[in-house]
């Protein structure tokens, strides 16, 4: 019942989208935000987000609480598990549930068998190689270990194909990287296996997801500064086939103008097996710029400047499609999580070091 209450969920959530593509006004701004760590009221970006017992789940992030622009502040780490119903209108009553064994940001999470699986990511001491999975056990949240990675790995994408889970691109053992891994879900004790390297340039924050029964595939990401050459965009999109064992290039995505777009430092979902959103990220002039030549004032511009993504993609086996534009969606390092009442943005950057601390709903009828 569950499955198909989600599923009833996603096909309503693109028959608004699409209906409501020019209505910005019609996202939903929900009421509250965790608040039992110092801190992260002030909201995070790369946190860890899905959902567990149909309740919205978020864990880890990390934020710039004290003197956020300043030169010498620090960036803090969490590791509060959170949850909260979403049937009570817009309002998230957020209850802390457990801790992760560490603070964490920077990796990935997958909603997988009612519960959620944590990949890698990075703190204060550095980028890690853990896997955790997390149930709620009598409304409090149990961390058990899965298999470790065979690398440390942070600033990755990674996405479920039937019940393998995938991790690309971002930083392994602390260099930018095309290797992808992968962990067949049922046979935990043969542990990552390295898949075949995807193609073209590194892939540093990344967008993934899944296609169909057996395609993984990854957007955006960029290519850091290296051996003399500046860095670098991907614009463009590559699918892995596991039957083929092959990777195949495609086209990334476009605005309503056909201009290209740039989804590096934004997230996404998948809708149904053959569906997916992407959402957010920075913009591809302003970031290039800034990593290339940066500029001692950089951070002291207002958040309109920086134009960070404001739009809502949708992709299946037809190629892109921009369902949605508004800028409380316009974020950098948000994340995306999808219950029976409906599919929501969590945190995310606003501007470089500055994060929000607000929750947007899709709208859903």
């Amino acid at each position: 019942m569950k499955l198909k209450n989600l599923i009833m969920t996603a096909i309503t959530l693109l028959t608004v989208l699409e209906v409501n593509a020019s209505d910005a006004d019609s996202l939903v701004l929900m009421s509250g935000f965790p608040s039992e760590e110092v801190g992260i009221e002030q909201g995070v970006s790369a946190c860890y987000a899905g959902c567990i017992d149909n309740q919205l789940v978020m864990a880890g992030g990390c934020n710039f609480p004290v003197h956020t622009l300043a030169p010498d502040s620090k960036k803090l780490y969490y590791r509060g598990i959170y949850a909260s119903k979403t049937d009570e209108d817009n309002q998230l009553n957020w209850k802390l549930v457990g801790h992760l064994p560490e603070p964490l940001a920077y990796g990935v999470a997958v909603n997988c068998d009612n519960s959620m699986i944590i990949v890698g990511g990075m703190n204060n001491d550095g980028s890690c190689r853990n896997v955790y999975r997390v149930n709620f056990v009598c409304g409090k949240a149990e961390v058990m270990s899965l298999p470790s990675l065979p690398y440390s790995a942070d600033n990755m994408a990674g996405a479920l194909v039937g019940r393998h889970l995938y991790i690309a691109g971002g930083m392994m053992d602390g260099k930018a990287s095309n290797r992808v891994l992968r962990l067949d879900l049922d046979h935990l004790s043969a542990g990552w296996k390295d898949v075949k390297p995807f193609p073209g340039i590194v892939r540093v924050q990344p967008v993934a997801g899944s296609i169909g029964d057996n395609r993984f595939c990854l957007f955006g990401g960029f290519a850091p500064a290296a051996n003399g050459e500046e860095a670098k965009l991907a614009m463009d999109g590559c699918i892995y086939d596991e039957t083929t064992d092959e990777w195949q290039t495609i086209e990334g995505p476009k605005d309503e103008k056909g201009e290209p777009l740039f989804v590096g430092g934004g997230t996404g979902i998948n809708l149904s097996k053959d569906q997916l959103l992407v959402m957010g990220g920075v913009n591809k002039d302003v970031f290039l710029s800034a990593v290339n030549h940066p500029q001692p004032d950089y951070l002291s511009h207002p958040i309109d400047w920086y134009r960070f993504n404001p739009y809502t993609l949708y992709y299946n086996a037809d190629g892109w499609k921009v369902l949605y534009k508004s800028p409380d969606t316009a974020r950098a390092g948000a994340a995306l999580a999808q219950t029976e009442q409906g599919l929501y943005v969590i945190g995310g950057e606003l501007k470089p070091r500055v994060r929000s601390n607000k929750v947007v709903r899709y709208p859903k009828r």
